[in-house]
């Protein structure tokens, strides 16, 4: 976790503060789910002393599949893209055997371990190709919504959020 925060959360926050010329102080919400090494006060103190600007957000368990972009817009593309490539090349291997003049009842796949993790890399390597879009991603945090709010950009840039928080009256927090 600790590299994971080190090398891509942290610095991609920096280079956003930089981008939107933020300053240095200006802090970061990190959405992530509920898992036990996140709740751990061991990771909870360490995020409080190497990145105190990093603000964790846990979507309560069970709401991962309604509020995590990745679950909600990204994996399913991702499965059903590896499983597109898969089912292709099963069927050029297929093929690649009938064309050869191999009867039916003797076509055999190769399953061993070596061709199935020479062939998976292929098949990540596609998955990410075909998710890499911005509209794809936009898409997903738009599908994260709870009643009008969605985790898009969108709602803050319109200055919705901001207007509903200034007209309601909220509870006073102590």
């Amino acid at each position: 976790m600790h590299s994971l925060v080190d090398d891509v959360i942290a610095p991609y926050f920096e280079a956003k503060k930089m981008e939107l010329d933020l300053p240095p102080s200006q802090f970061s919400i990190w959405t992530i789910d509920c898992w036990s090494v996140h709740r751990s006060k061991e990771f909870l103190d360490w995020m409080k002393q190497n990145h105190p600007t990093i603000i964790l957000f846990f979507v309560p368990g069970g709401c991962t599949g309604v509020w995590q972009p990745l679950d909600v817009g990204i994996q399913r593309l991702l499965k059903l893209s590896i499983k597109r490539s898969a089912h292709r090349d099963i069927i050029d291997e297929a093929l690649g055997q009938i064309k050869a003049g191999k009867p039916a009842s003797e076509i055999k796949l190769n399953t061993t371990i070596a061709v199935l993790r020479d062939r998976s890399v292929g098949w990540i390597v596609q998955a990410i190709h075909d998710i890499n879009d911005p509209a794809t991603i936009q898409k997903a945090f738009e599908m994260c919504r709870v009643g009008d709010w969605n985790r898009s950009h969108t709602p803050i840039a319109n200055n919705s959020i901001h207007m509903a928080i200034g007209n309601s009256e909220g509870p006073i927090l102590h």
